[in-house]
């Protein structure tokens, strides 16, 4: 290796050889030198982005500050009440109530209050300067873990600053404000100020329990003074989570909770292990003994404001408990405050009840059909802030409103079965598959009906029999998938289900049947449309939407219900003028009720323990449910005897007449055809079939027949000729004895292989531009053969009549049942035992539909003036009380008594 006395002798070396490689056209290899310079200059771009993003974030954090509220001393101490808009955009009613409300001085707040609620909430709140840094960091850690807004950083001063001016979104915009005001109302205000807002403002549950001195007051029945320490490490324990942890309704979540902020008061040094461990031996029974009761105001709109609080805070967590009473939100909402004020007037009017009992109660949800926005909702009789909500409870069986959801539909959707589906309301199908017997309400059987008049007529044997043939041929997935698409959701399917043995809600009930009346589209009901912010920020809200079934199977089982409120069970909702459909039901008395109550056998074979009534037009869908709330009084009612059960369709009729007047009738999609008497069928579908065989009956009439027709055998080619004479230009359809056509364009035909001793019937129709013709027909006996074995022969001839009878009875069948479900048609096809095969026979084979256009063509006009044989004044067909306790299969027998048990509230 060279070595160099100096550093300039290795320069010039260097430049040396650079020289050399240039003569001899070499590039110098890349100098240490000039990879330093491509580094630099990388730090250097890498060092422009980061300022650049330095000067970016602050111009965006300084106009986000900008943009932060004032410090508004006023606001820092009175309430912010949040207001609920109603449809048109106009305030419906506040949701704050002032009388919740008391201000305590921070010298009347006891020490262990205060120390509970630091060390729970802000260990570090006299160390830190608004924001705690040590906090912000362990929150950025979660961040990435978690995700943002996993884990919180908030000091009690930000906590103060977001209930007095912002709200509980986790946001980053929100967060910088947040801290901005933090670190203000420090520089303004003393810690001590800042904790007695803090805890006069913190929200503790209860529906609108603010601040310490209240909450003491209602769980302890106590002046916040007069706290003791297990009690003030309670109401710290609420601010995470108030009715989780609320220990009246809660008392295991609460002493757990409670037990942890004794901890962490140890672990703070606020108390002493020893005065921990003794606060832990109270019971939260012992602890809330003197507690008050909440109470009860009578305020405006107050059922659909609890169901709004449970939609935004509760379901959907959109915001939190503080921000829906305090924080000073605009909440727009579906509310149409003339159909809220008369359902809460129908409800509240004894008049409308004559002769029940005291604990009488009602559930009513009014949606509109097209959009599924919540217009109304009634939670009770005389309902208050708080109540049980009748209308938004899923704890009674729906009983016969189920049909259309679980047997009929599906019927028409999955099999395209048309409205005159012939099914059996019969001694034969009244069972389940596991053996347990069931019936009508009245123990008969109509026999052989269409469906349109087994679901007006509510008749539960048909109905249990369609849910089985869905079982079997179609499956339990798809019949879950086609409820839960209506909101209803089945973990599975039991036979029982086909007459509503499980419970729904009136508010999921009317979104179920809105679908219906809304060509197959299913919008979730909401209240909720938008929310307004204190700093003006808007959040729209979305809600769930989509397509539940084909717009045949809504239309035609909107167009059955229609027979429910104008001949069936539904008779005393009708609104004159109305094009309305509608649908009953009832859930009958269980066992464990009548020896609950001790019922008599009147009571218990004629009652009912719920009793629905859902209607609705093109413009609105209401779902009602009446019954008996749980009580012992011995002046109370339990079960509803006569004309009670029928109170729901009063109520429907109180209180939609004047809103449904103006409704647009339902529009037949193009997916639906007529068959004819007033009959539907699925466009494309073997009832389709029979709808254009009796079209082409009827303008057969318009087409002359083949004249002169005459067959000729020739004995020695052993063929039949038959010619005839025709004018116009025609297509001739040519059958021998009932059976395959042939078709040709000529004026004659032959048959070869006849059989010798028998005689064929040959007809003949024109077809033309304007149907077809009546057929001509005519016939010829083969003379019989000497060389001819017979016993054969009379084995030939039995065999082809044998089977010509066939083709002739599934043809006359299959006329009957085209028609429109008649009941006289059914039971003559029953009499020659072939109904169902004629079915399967004219469905698989569409000769026997041609067959059966020409056999049948003088009687169809007879058949068809009986189809619409519907009660005038029906009464409910549902008899659950002796379904109540019936299983699918003897293995799931426990299941099937526990859905059918009452939950009525």
């Amino acid at each position: 290796m060279v070595e160099y006395n100096s550093r300039m002798e290795r320069r010039r070396a260097m430049q040396k050889q650079k020289n050399k490689n240039a003569q001899h056209g070499q590039k110098p290899n890349p100098t240490k030198k000039n990879r330093k310079k491509g580094f630099k200059r990388v730090a250097l771009i890498c060092l422009l982005l980061f300022l650049f993003f330095i000067l970016a974030s602050m111009i965006t954090v300084f106009a986000i500050i900008k943009n932060a509220p004032a410090l508004d001393p006023k606001m820092l101490k009175d309430p912010i009440s949040s207001q609920i808009m109603d449809k048109n955009g106009k305030m419906a009613t506040n949701v704050f109530n002032g009388n919740n409300r008391t201000y305590s001085d921070i010298d009347k707040i006891p020490k262990n209050v205060q120390n509970a609620f630091i060390s729970t909430e802000d260990a570090r709140f006299y160390q830190h300067f608004g924001i705690d840094p040590y906090r912000i960091g362990g929150a950025v850690v979660a961040q990435f873990k978690k995700g943002f807004g996993s884990e919180g950083a908030s000091t009690i001063t930000q906590q103060v600053v977001r209930n007095s001016f912002l709200t509980q979104k986790k946001q980053m915009t929100r967060k910088i404000q947040e801290a901005y005001l933090a670190i203000k109302l420090e520089q303004k205000y003393t810690k001590k100020q800042i904790l007695e807002m803090y805890l006069n403002k913190i929200y503790l549950g209860a529906g609108a329990t603010y601040g310490v001195s209240n909450a003491s007051k209602l769980y302890f029945g106590k002046n916040i003074q007069d706290v003791n320490l297990p009690q003030a490490a309670m109401l710290a324990a609420m601010t995470r989570n108030p009715g989780y942890y609320d220990p009246l309704r809660q008392p295991k979540h609460a002493k757990q909770r409670r037990d942890l902020v004794l901890d962490l008061m140890v672990q703070h040094q606020a108390i002493s292990k020893e005065e921990a461990e003794k606060a832990k031996e109270v019971s939260i029974k012992e602890m809330t003994k003197g507690h008050a009761k909440v109470k009860q105001n009578k305020t405006k709109y107050s059922a659909y404001v609890d169901y709004l609080y449970k939609e935004l805070v509760e379901d959907k967590k959109v915001i939190s408990a503080n921000d829906f009473y305090n924080g000073g939100l605009k909440i727009y909402t579906s509310l149409d405050p003339a159909i809220q004020s008369r359902v809460e007037e129908v409800l509240d009017n004894e008049n409308n009840f004559p002769g029940v009992k005291h604990n009488f109660q009602a559930g009513i949800s009014i949606v509109d059909t097209k959009t599924g926005s919540i217009q109304a909702i009634g939670g009770a009789r005389n309902y208050v802030k708080g109540n049980f909500n009748y209308a938004t409870s899923d704890s009674n069986n729906i009983g016969s409103t189920a049909k259309p959801i679980i047997d009929y539909g599906p019927a028409v959707e999955y099999m395209h079965w048309a409205t005159n589906h012939t099914v059996d309301d019969t001694a034969a199908e009244a069972h389940y598959s596991g053996g347990q017997s069931f019936g009508n309400w009245n123990s008969t059987f109509e026999g052989p009906m269409t469906m349109r008049r087994a679901l007006a007529r509510s008749r539960n044997v048909p109905a249990v029999q369609t849910l089985k043939i869905l079982k079997d041929q179609v499956g339990d997935a798809k019949i879950k998938q086609f409820t839960k698409k209506l909101g209803i959701p089945l973990d599975t399917v039991y036979e029982t289900y086909g007459i509503g043995a499980f419970g729904v809600s009136p508010l999921q009930l009317a979104g179920a049947y809105a679908t219906f009346g809304n060509n197959g589209n299913y919008n979730q009901p909401y209240a909720a449309i938008k929310i307004e912010y204190p700093d003006g920020q808007i959040q729209d809200l979305d809600h769930v939407q989509h397509v539940a079934m084909h717009d045949y199977t809504a239309y035609m089982i909107t167009d059955m219900l229609k027979d429910v409120v104008t001949s069936g069970t539904g008779t005393n909702a009708n609104l004159p003028g109305v094009p309305l459909a509608g649908k009953t039901g009832t859930q009958n008395v269980p066992e464990e009720i009548v020896k609950k109550y001790n019922l008599s056998s009147y009571e218990e074979r004629n009652g009912a323990i719920s009793s629905w009534f859902v209607g609705y037009t093109t413009k609105y869908t209401a779902s009602i449910w009446t019954g008996y709330s749980n009580s012992n009084d011995k002046n109370a009612g339990h079960v509803l005897i006569g004309e009670e059960q029928h109170y729901n369709q009063n109520l429907f009729k109180y209180i939609m007449s004047g809103f449904m007047q103006g409704s647009q009738d339902f529009k037949r999609p193009h997916s639906v055809i007529d068959i004819g008497g007033g009959e539907l069928a699925v466009r494309g579908t073997q009832s389709e079939v029979r709808k254009e065989v009796e079209k082409d009956k009827d303008e057969a009439k318009k087409v002359d027949s083949p004249t002169g027709l005459n067959a000729q055998y020739n004995e020695a080619s052993k063929v039949v000729s038959i010619q005839w004479n025709y004018d116009d230009d025609a297509t001739f359809i040519v059958k021998q004895d009932g059976g395959p056509s042939t078709s040709t364009s000529n004026k004659q035909v032959t048959v070869q292989n006849v059989t010798p001793g028998r005689t064929y019937t040959f007809t003949v129709t024109a077809k033309t531009e304007d149907g077809l013709s009546k057929p001509a027909s005519v016939a010829i006996k083969i003379p019989q053969a000497a060389t001819t074995n017979p016993n054969e022969n009379s084995n030939n001839q039995e065999n082809n009549r044998n089977s010509n009878t066939n083709n002739n009875g599934n043809a006359n069948n299959n006329g009957n049942n085209s028609n429109n479900g008649n009941t006289n048609n059914n039971e003559n096809t029953n009499s020659n035992g072939n109904t169902d095969n004629s079915n399967r026979n004219n469905g698989n084979n569409p000769n026997n539909n041609q067959n059966t256009n020409e056999n049948t063509n003088t009687t169809d006009d007879s058949n068809t003036s009986a189809n619409n044989d519907k009660p005038t004044n029906g009464t409910e067909d549902e008899n659950q009380s002796q379904t109540q306790n019936q299983n699918d299969k003897k293995d799931d027998s426990n299941k099937q008594e526990k859905d059918q048990k009452d939950n009525n509230q």
